[in-house]
């Protein structure tokens, strides 16, 4: 395989998903935030680039588990506590209120230390940068510069987390999507973040060995890893090498758990380019917990959570015949015999919904193997009347035992 072959198809998806707004403030997400992150007035300002660094300072995941309940987090602590939020300096007023939150148990493993994270950066922001980080930032002629500073005065921002810092610079530094707040700064002297997305791209590339954990252990092997993978970007685009991180961070995403390489690399990249023009939408894969409709879809996004099962929650929209439109509910990353498993939980199903998994089962059906989730005493019901065909799914599993399909699925027996 020509290396020419990969790298043209990787830069066409780079620039077809480099305008898509961060998980962190995009509009179409739920929760709404409670400011317009591109507001132009200079009080706004300072507060975005203050949300923004203690965004940035738990972005981790075993403080926050996925990248989307940063968000949540943070969008729940500025409703609950309004401005203070920024004046809180003592972790435990944190921690009294975060232990109340409804998704709590979602967060990752050392969730605790959120609290203690969020308050070393409000410390920060007032004993150093004096309240105004945008009159602190224009100390700082490079973002090198400024990204030193902040690994020194934050812990949580230092050493094997630096690369937290280089992602809040990103979202500081370019024009939109991403925020531009410190205007003075130049795109093109960005460091593209080694976080685990980009890691699984560039060893597929090639540029770097290994994804594994031991790669941030090292201060200069990740030195090291962190300059290959922003010379590789400043060769695709000198001006704007951190164009290529969202792109990544979906690829990335897509890329965990297999074989890192050029061929399963440009195997990735035909199959999303094949799946954007048919659904016309970027491949986002997002867990949105406040957007489940029912307790049946929490009931699985909680389960999958839980067994540390990658999925997408109502992500692609694909146009079916007869002018319809299928979105479903929990699509895996994992996959059986080369095809996504999509989970679809129902309480009643109609049996014009059994006639839109029928047309999604005929045209998709190759690539994606459908699941549906039904109560236990209702699928003789639903078998009896007609509505579950033979042609309307792959499989339909009890949803009171959707530990046990869970279970099979992560340990790759299902099926079996």
């Amino acid at each position: 395989m020509a290396s020419d072959d990969v790298q043209s198809l990787l830069v066409d998806f780079i620039n077809k998903n480099s305008n898509v707004a961060d998980v962190q403030w995009d509009r179409r997400m739920s929760p709404r935030l409670l400011f317009n992150p591109y507001s132009q007035n200079y009080d706004d300002r300072k507060l975005i680039a203050h949300y923004f660094l203690l965004t940035a300072s738990i972005l981790d995941d075993t403080v926050v588990g996925y990248p989307e309940n940063a968000r949540m987090l943070l969008s729940y602590f500025h409703e609950a506590f309004g401005n203070t939020l920024f004046e809180i300096k003592k972790a435990h007023i944190f921690e009294e209120e975060i232990v109340k939150s409804d998704f709590y148990y979602d967060l990752g493993p050392n969730k605790k230390a959120a609290s203690d994270i969020m308050a070393s950066v409000n410390l920060f922001v007032r004993n150093i940068a004096e309240k105004n980080l945008l009159a602190y930032a224009q100390r700082f002629s490079k973002p090198k510069i400024f990204v030193d500073n902040i690994a020194l005065n934050i812990k949580a921002l230092s050493g094997p987390h630096v690369d937290k810092a280089w992602t809040y610079m990103r979202w500081m530094v370019r024009s939109s999507p991403d925020l531009q707040i410190y205007d003075h700064l130049l795109p093109g002297d960005l460091y593209v973040p080694l976080t685990k997305e980009n890691a699984n791209v560039a060893t597929s590339l090639g540029l770097i060995e290994s994804a594994s954990p031991s790669l941030w252990r090292d201060e200069q092997t990740a030195t090291v890893a962190r300059q290959r993978i922003t010379d590789y970007a400043k060769k695709l685009f000198p001006q704007d090498p951190a164009k290529i991180d969202y792109p990544f961070f979906l690829l990335g995403r897509w890329l965990r758990q297999k074989t890192l390489n050029r061929y399963t690399l440009k195997t990735a990249l035909d199959f999303l380019e094949r799946m954007q023009k048919i659904t016309g939408q970027s491949q986002a894969y997002y867990q949105k917990m406040s957007r489940y409709k029912s307790g049946w879809e929490k009931k699985t996004a909680l389960t999958l959570l839980k067994m540390h099962i990658a999925f997408g929650y109502e992500t692609i929209s694909f146009p079916l015949p007869d002018n319809e439109v299928y979105t479903p509910d929990f699509i895996l990353e994992k996959k059986l015999l080369g095809r996504k498993i999509i989970l679809e939980p129902h309480f009643e199903m109609t049996k014009r919904q059994a006639r839109k998994y029928a047309l999604f089962k005929r045209t998709y059906g190759q690539e994606f193997l459908l699941i549906l989730l039904l109560k236990n005493d209702l699928i003789s019901m639903y078998h009896q009347r007609k509505i579950l065909t033979d042609d309307v799914c792959d499989d339909v599993w009890p949803i009171e035992f959707i530990h046990l399909l869970a279970e099979k699925i992560r340990r790759g027996t299902y099926g079996e």
